[in-house]
């Protein structure tokens, strides 16, 4: 008798192991999950004083950091270790913030990836 019970739970069961399968497969390894301090590693590398490192509202990592008249801001999930945001920002001498500012300032002119200094691109 099509539609029996005994055909429900069976579909149910395939559909929860289907279910198992794709999280544990699709789950980051820890390992590969990008951590505040990698960020904070590979700024510095990248020649940006690291001036803050905090936690959003959310939850989330926040990292600010200068190179000169450029500004970054890098935000991370630290659930998934999904960079969430990289946001840069040039000022002219003019408009340029203190030097030991520990918030994003606003303002400046955003920068695109391949104009930003250690981009790869």
């Amino acid at each position: 008798m099509p539609g029996s019970f005994s055909e429900k739970l069976h579909k149910r069961a395939r559909l929860g192991l289907l279910l198992l399968v794709l999280t544990v497969t699709h789950a980051p390894a820890s390992e590969e999950r990008v951590t505040p301090e990698m960020i904070q590693s590979a700024l510095e590398g990248q020649g940006y004083r690291v001036a803050s490192v905090t936690r959003t509202l959310l939850g989330r990592a926040r990292v600010v950091a200068s190179q000169g008249l450029i500004w970054r801001e890098v935000v991370l999930d630290l659930s998934t270790g999904q960079i969430l945001r990289d946001y840069a920002v040039e000022f002219t001498p003019e408009t340029a913030p203190p030097p030991d500012s520990v918030a994003m300032p606003r303002g400046g002119q955003v920068i695109s990836d391949s104009e930003r200094p250690g981009a790869g691109g």
